[in-house]
This record gives C-alpha cells, structure tokens and sequence, in this order.
C-alpha cells in the first residue's frame, strides 16, 4: 500500500505541473442507469463506476467484450477452458454479474460465464460497477456488475456494417440498421464471428507434437448472433418495448485423453432471450416499470474415438425467467425512492447432474432504495434488498453510499454493502463418477443418496480394525445440515477520490477491502476401494482481497490524450493465515527435500491474482487529414498458477507465471465524408506467449495483425 500512495502523489503532482497552461474542460454529463438501477449522471456517482464509452470499443478495433474489459484498470480477464472471464477487486469471475440492458445473462460452466459470446458490434457503452451489488441485483453481484448496454437509434434511419480480417483466419461481419419513425423506435443488428483457432503446444519443451499432442490449444469454432430493440409509444404516458436476442456457435475439437485415446467432438451452444417491457409514466415525478424475461442457454456434445465409436455424450439445459415490477418515485428534487419486486424461475437438466431429472430453482425478493441529493455537492444512497430462495438460507443485503464534493476540484466517494452468492446447481444436486479416473462428487443435496450408492456396489473402502466404512467427519457435517449450503456473502467498502486538476486532468483514486465467508469448498466425504476419494462441498472458507487502484486521463490539448492506470491487489485466505500465525504451516525444499517452517512473507496469496497490473495509453485524433492512432500498453505482474510442492499454498517461486507486457495499436482514416472507416493495427506486438505443459495462457497466440473496414449511412 505504501508504493501505492508514493506512485499516487508522483502522478498528482507531475500532472499538477504540466497543466497549468491549458484549460481542456471536461465533463461528467455521460448517463448511466446502473449504479441506482435509474438513470444518473456519471459525475453523481456514489459507487465506483467504470464506463466504456462506443468511441473507445471502436478505436480497439475489439472483437469481442473480454477483449474490451481486459484493457481498463481493475478489470482483470481471465482465460480457461470453460471460457473467458473477468475479475474485479481480486474476486473470480463467479462474483461477478454479467447483465444486458439490465438483465442477467445464463449459461455459467464452473461459475465462468465465457465473454467469448458477447460481440461488442451493437454496444452503446458498457458500465463496470465494482464492490458489492447485490443490494439491487441479488446474486453473483457480490463483487460487482458488469453491464451491457445496447445501441438505440439517434437519426430517423441509419444503417452501418463492418468487416475484419486478422490473423489465424479470424473474421468479424456484423451490421446494424436503426429506425425512428412517428412513434417507433427500433434497431437490428447481427454478427458472424469464426475462427481457424491456434495451437500453442509447440512451445512445450520435451513434448514431440506429432505424438504426444492431438489438437489446438484454441479450437475452429464459428457463431453468429441476433439482437433487436422495439419501442412503441402508445401513449404519452405508456411505452411497450421488446426486445430479443439469439446467439448459437459451433465448434470441433480434438484431444488425447490420459490412456492415449484419440478423440474428435463437435459441440454447439444456443442461448436465446425475449424481453418485453411496459413503461407508465403517471406524472414527471412518478414511473413504473413492469418486465419480463425469459432465457434458454443449451449445450451439446458429442465425441467419437478414432473407430468412430461412441467416446462421450452430454448436454446442458438451464432456463431462467423473471418477472419485476419497480417503481420510481421522485418526491421532491432532494428526495428519490424506488421500490420493485420480482420472481425468478430457474431450472437445470443435464448429463453432470441426472440425465432424466430437471433440478428448479425459485426465487422471490423484493428491494428499496433512498437516494437524498442535497445539492449539486452531495448525495446520499441507502438500500437493501431480501431474498427469499428455495435452496439456501432467505438473504438481506444492504448497502449505503455517499459523494461529497470536498472542494469544487475533489470530490470524496464512499460506500459500504453486503454481497452475496448462491450455491450452484451443482455444488448442490451434482452426480458424478469419473469412470477412467475413479473419483465421485456428490451435490450436499444428493450426499446420502450418493453414498448409498457407493455402499451397495461395495465401492467404499473399509477400516481393517472396525470394519466400517471410511467415512470423513465433513460427511457427517453436511449430512447433519440435511444437504443445506449457506450462501456465500462479503462485506465490500470502497473509499474514492476524484480530483479534476485545472481542467484538463482526471484523477480517480479508490481503495477497497472485501471479506467473504461462507465460500464453498470441494471436500473429501469418503474413501473408495480403488484408492480415490468421494467428494461433496460445504461451507468453509474465508477469505479478503484488498487494494488500491488510480486512473489518470490528461488532455494535451483537444485532440491528444493520455491516460494511465495502475492496481495494486492482495487476495489471501484467512484460514492459511492463522495456521501461518500458529506455524502449522510447512514446505519442502525441492532440492534437498528438507521440510521447514513458512513464514508470512512467504505465503503469496491466491491464485491466478496479480499484486500489479498497469496501463498507459496514448491517444491522438486528426493528426494527419483526419487519421487517428493509438497505442496501448499494459503490464501484468506474476501471478500463481498452481501448487507445485503439494502443501496446499501459494509460496515458490516454481508455482508463479512471471510478470509480462502487452502492446497494442492502431491506425484509423475515415474516407468519403466519414461514411467509410478503414483500420489497421497489431495487438500484442511484443510477440509475447506463454505455453508450458503445466499452463498455458490460452488467450495470448502471439503478434495478431488485423484489418476492418466500416461503412456508416444516416
């Protein structure tokens, strides 16, 4: 934290310096809805928000949305095979919701709802909500929002289309076609995305390609996708609007499984969405808004040995509706309340879980939210919301913030809330045999049944003294709580300062401090005669991730910007820290194979988390007949990967990915009154891989040349 306030007051007084000559007005006018779930200004804020503007989507030149995340601070990207995610505040992507225009999106493998599916050719910004949320969105908000919210038409028609070439045979085809007419307002827009895929198996040392690996580490896979938006004035008072949206991939893949077998799939994801909703405004102080939703998200495999046998079948089914009701009511022009409640229906059916049984989900909560703006200087915000779940304990979550311009130049931000998380489909009803391994996992639902199971085939080992089956005590700590899991929940705090320093500089300061309980872990139940274990969850850890991040933007004049961004982050396990504290804790030297103590110090945290990640871009519009450029530049520091020494922590230096930079660029002219864009540019023009046997960063296949052209009509 130190080199953090040190690098903090560096910045401040350097861009002090340097911007006494001019006087670059910026603004915060930019309009959000997702802070308050109302429409606000950016500048009245009281929570950190981060918002992506479309200018910005455009100069990347991005493909899809973990592209456009991966590049601001704090939003850290993640890659694996179940897809691409994104962390705030140092907590996995299963923390985070992912809504569009205010609703959530399904389909999560492992917790980790893939990015990967998101095109950003039809978004108008993306709003980034970081710290506890679940004060207005219930779960998997405990460590934010992210937010998509799509293009609405501005001119009476208009009409665009892109494409873009890049390397290993990527191409992006998208189009967009927008209509205001009388009483109607209504957009269109699809998108064609394919991939030739890439293999980064030829950086493995020791490995023969030819014989030891079968397949890419990215594999071909194409998708296109649908979206629309309708808006129908009925009355001046009544708006009905519908809005859909369709997405489906395909994909083909090989592998080699662990006794050799050669194995070929196809998969295919669906995910289809209606939306309609009905806007009554009874009076300017008075809205009430009632909506529906309902989501299918579907996956199905198959894979076949090199015979064309049978290897493997399976699929995934999950269906999500909602309904909601809220109620905006602004009393007077210092005093604003909102009320809604809702029901949510889920349900899952797949092959992991029992091909024949579909697992239900209901939910019914309801939400309150005082907004007090004392004046143009200050506001404050209080709000809660209960939840009352089939499968866990009933949950409120509260939250409060505050903004206090401080000085007309800075402006303080605080805030304070409880987040929480559900227990998944499978930590509950899971049903699982790994028959080439011989491993089980059993939902804390399903424990008794699946242990019944076990004994009847005789597949439990037994204790040569007594006789009886091996059985852990954490088996009987989840039987006895009859299957029940808690929640997951945090207490987050957040404390921010912005200072606009002579007009021409922005700087956002935020500090924060997260601590969860309650996190479920995989735990062993039960020893099996073949040597493994039977698995099932429970409620165990804790942990805390805390840090500091700062964003920098500095105006040189009207068409040149810079911008730097910088977090600092430490995400550690409180239980690892009191058995360190107690000197529980060992390791073995590699070399030696001498146990010894572990101090603290040693202990680096959890994995997949970076202590430093850094920005800086520079921007420059109209420098030549209206050509633009950019280029960008990111670093991540090392980061662990595993656990290399079998003691169940983070602490050699043999378990870390080392600290790495990215550089990208671009170069954009527009042609024919700006009717046409053409762009060119490089991501990762350092070249930089990274590929072991042990990991692999799948997203990163090296120097990435692309072209797009763009055509625009209003």
């Amino acid at each position: 934290m130190k080199r953090l306030l040190i690098g903090m007051t560096i910045i401040l007084f350097s861009l002090d310096v340097f911007a006494q000559a001019d006087t670059l007005q910026l603004t915060g006018n930019e309009i959000i809805v997702t802070a308050t779930k109302t429409k606000r200004q950016l500048s009245t804020a009281s929570v950190p928000v981060t918002l992506i503007p479309q200018r910005e989507i455009t100069q990347m030149n991005a493909h899809r949305l973990q592209d456009v995340l991966g590049e601001y601070t704090g939003l850290n990207t993640t890659s694996s095979p179940l897809g691409a995610g994104i962390q705030l505040q140092g907590l996995d992507p299963d923390y985070t919701l992912i809504m569009v225009d205010g609703l959530p999106l399904i389909g999560r493998l492992n917790g980790v709802l893939d990015l990967s599916r998101l095109s950003v050719a039809n978004i108008a910004q993306v709003e980034v909500v970081k710290g506890p949320s679940s004060a207005l969105f219930g779960s998997n908000a405990l460590a934010g929002v992210v937010n998509i919210i799509t293009q609405k038409p501005k001119n009476r028609k208009q009409f665009s289309a892109s494409a873009k070439y890049s390397s290993f045979n990527t191409m992006d085809f998208s189009a967009q076609a927008g209509l205001r007419h009388k009483a109607y307002v209504g957009q269109f827009s699809v998108n064609y995305y394919s991939t030739g895929g890439y293999d980064l198996a030829s950086n493995y040392q020791g490995y023969n390609i030819s014989t030891d690996y079968y397949g890419k580490t990215v594999s071909p896979h194409h998708n296109y996708s649908a979206n629309t938006h309708n808006d129908f004035k009925i009355s001046k008072k009544i708006d009905f609007i519908l809005d859909g949206r369709y997405f489906k991939e395909m994909e083909t893949y090989q592998f080699a499984d662990a006794h050799q077998n050669l194995v070929d799939g196809d998969g295919s994801i669906k995910d289809y969405a209606i939306t309609p909703r009905l806007v009554y405004r009874l009076s300017p102080k008075f809205k009430s808004t009632l909506k529906y939703t309902h989501n299918q998200y579907k996956t199905e495999t198959e894979e076949l040995l090199a015979s064309k046998e049978i290897y493997s079948k399976s699929f995934y089914h999950e269906k999500y509706s909602l309904v909601e009701i809220q109620n905006d009511y602004k009393i007077s022009k210092h005093h604003e309340v909102n009320l809604g409640l809702g029901y949510e229906k889920e349900s899952l059916k797949t092959t992991r879980l029992s091909e024949d049984e579909t697992f239900p989900a209901d939910n019914k909560y309801i939400f309150a939210q005082y907004i007090y703006n004392r004046n143009s200087r200050a506001n404050f915000v209080l709000g809660a919301r209960y939840e009352n779940h089939q499968n866990y304990q009933a949950q409120f979550n509260p939250r409060a913030s505050i903004r206090y311009k401080l000085f007309p130049k800075i402006t303080i931000r605080a805030s304070v809330g409880r987040g929480f998380k559900k227990p998944g489909f499978k930590q509950l009803f899971f049903n699982y045999t790994n028959s080439a391994i011989g491993y089980s996992v059993f939902g804390a639902k399903y424990i008794e049944q699946g242990v019944q199971q076990l004994l009847q085939k005789n597949e439990i080992a037994l204790d040569p003294d007594t006789h009886r089956p091996i059985v852990y005590p954490d088996f009987e700590t989840i039987k006895n709580n009859h299957g029940l899991l808690n929640a997951e929940s945090s207490i987050g705090s957040n404390l921010g300062v912005q200072i606009r320093s002579f007009k021409k500089t922005k700087i956002d300061i935020n500090l924060f401090r997260n601590d969860l309980k309650n996190l479920i872990e995989i735990v062993p139940i039960a020893l099996k005669t073949n040597g493994w274990r039977a698995y099932s969850y429970l409620n165990k850890k804790r942990v805390f991730t805390q840090g500091g991040e700062i964003d920098v933007k500095y105006f040189i004049n009207k068409n040149i910007k810079i911008s730097a961004g910088y977090q600092y982050l430490v995400a550690k396990d409180k239980d690892v820290l009191d058995a360190l504290e107690k000197g529980q804790v060992f390791a073995k030297d590699l070399a030696t194979g001498v146990s010894y103590k572990l101090k603290k110090q040693e202990y680096g945290g959890l994995l997949n988390r970076s202590n430093h990640t850094a920005n800086l871009k520079l921007f420059v519009s109209n420098f030549w007949k209206q050509t633009s450029a950019n280029v960008r530049l990111f670093y991540k520091g090392r980061f662990g990967f595993t656990d290399y020494n079998n003691n169940q922590i983070l602490d050699i230096d043999q378990e870390y990915i080392p600290g790495y930079f990215l550089i990208n660029t671009g170069i954009q002219k527009p042609f024919w009154n700006k009717k046409v864009m053409i762009q060119l540019g490089v991501d990762n023009l350092l070249d930089f891989t990274y590929a072991t046997q042990e990991y692999t960063i799948s997203s990163l296949p090296g120097r990435i040349f692309f072209t797009s052209f763009t055509y625009k009509f209003n």
